[in-house]
């Protein structure tokens, strides 16, 4: 049984203005089911799983002409629900350092405990995935490549040098990832700074530029992240005991060579 809503009831459903749907309606972008012979206009379930694929581009500061563009271009739902996720978290973590910026600057104002420059401009350095259509192109990985993969399961999945529609495979990249926590869990017992630690974190760095445009700041803070917030630690740690903290410290020793080098 298909269920038909009228627009009001999307309205209200969805948390927009009728306006807006007449106006999505009028551009082509979330045109109706149905329209009735007195002209209210129908919509149905599939109608408002658009609607609110809509409203997370929407979100994520996407215009409408670009919104449109998207839509239109192959749009696979199910590949862009992964990309909202990480852009979202992107967003997430930036506020989440302009939240702390502002109370550390509140902390200074009410007691003179002065921030350093560097400790009161580090949160407007982290730089977010501006709009781009790109990102929700999902990749197409020819066969050769699909092949050679699973020929060499055993060797590391990405590198600097290896193509980027390589790095844009979500599978390639978290066996990367993995195959890199591996590394550094088996190089535990040497400091942080040690070069063969190093070498991982420039993997590591290349590998997360390619995921979040990622500056040396924010690679620091990613580290801070991994080691302090118990969602990303107890993932990490699975590959070795203690591994998120000694991560975080290695990232920190990158971010510094980055910002001298």
């Amino acid at each position: 049984m298909i269920i038909l809503y009228k627009v009001q009831e999307v309205a209200k459903i969805a948390g927009v203005s009728v306006r807006t749907l007449h106006h999505y309606d009028s551009i082509d972008l979330m045109k109706p089911s149905t329209k009735g012979s007195n002209r209210y206009r129908y919509y149905s379930d599939e109608d408002l799983k658009l609607l609110q694929q809509i409203l997370f581009l929407k979100e994520l500061d996407f215009s409408l002409k670009k919104i449109q563009e998207i839509i239109k271009n192959g749009y696979d739902a199910e590949y862009a629900m992964a990309r909202h996720i990480e852009l979202l978290e992107q967003k997430k973590f930036r506020i989440e350092q302009l939240i702390d910026n502002a109370r550390a600057t509140q902390q200074e104002l009410s007691t003179g405990e002065s921030l350093s420059n560097e400790q009161r401009f580090a949160a407007f350095s982290i730089r977010h995935t501006p709009d781009r259509i790109d990102l929700y192109q999902k990749p197409k990985v020819e066969v050769s490549v699909t092949n050679e993969i699973e020929d060499n399961k055993d060797e590391p999945a990405l590198s600097p040098e290896k193509p980027a529609k390589e790095a844009e495979n979500l599978e390639e990249i978290e066996r990367e990832a993995n195959r890199i926590y591996r590394a550094v869990a088996t190089l535990m017992h040497l400091p942080p700074s040690a070069p063969a630690v190093q070498q991982e974190m420039v993997a590591y760095y290349h590998l997360l530029d390619r995921f979040y445009e990622c500056s040396p700041n924010m690679f620091r803070n990613l580290g801070n992240l991994y080691a302090n917030d118990s969602r990303f630690s107890r993932t990490i740690d699975q590959h070795g005991n203690g591994l998120s903290i000694y991560l975080k410290d290695a990232m920190h020793v990158h971010a510094e060579s980055l910002q001298h080098a």
